[in-house]
């Protein structure tokens, strides 16, 4: 069996919190697919979150560069401090994000979550007719 982290532990009771026994006329009120959207949502939610964050880091680094390349001392201290404070905040919703992944996984028993879905078939492109609908027109 896997071992499953502690944080993805407490997000799987959160999710679980939701089933009920209770059955209805069309089966159980919360069904399996509600369940898999709500892991669906804390995977969007928790992914948007880091790629804020890692933008936010790169815009910084970007600033952090201008300033050392002009020899600005002032921003150069000033852009390491908030890099300094944006570092332990992407290493914390990294691990949120990686919980959410697992109990996703979980969820969907063995499912890996991607951000995008797959693109769909592009669709067939139509033949072309147009000189045959002639001829029998």
């Amino acid at each position: 069996m896997t071992k499953v982290s502690t944080l993805a532990k407490l997000k799987l009771e959160v999710i679980n919190y939701h089933t009920t026994d209770k059955p209805s006329q069309e089966g159980p009120v919360v069904n399996d697919k509600f369940l898999i959207g709500l892991a669906r949502d804390a995977c969007y939610t928790s992914n948007n979150s880091l790629t804020f964050k890692k933008k936010q880091i790169a815009d910084s680094l970007a600033e952090y560069d201008l300033a050392f390349e002009e020899k600005n001392a002032y921003a150069i201290e000033r852009t390491e401090r908030w890099i300094n404070t944006l570092k332990p905040e992407l290493d914390e919703l990294q691990t949120r994000h990686n919980a959410d992944t697992e109990v996703y996984a979980i969820i969907t028993h063995g499912e890996v979550w991607q951000a995008k879905r797959p693109a769909a078939a592009k669709p067939a492109n139509p033949a072309n007719f147009s000189n045959l609908r002639k001829e029998v027109a």
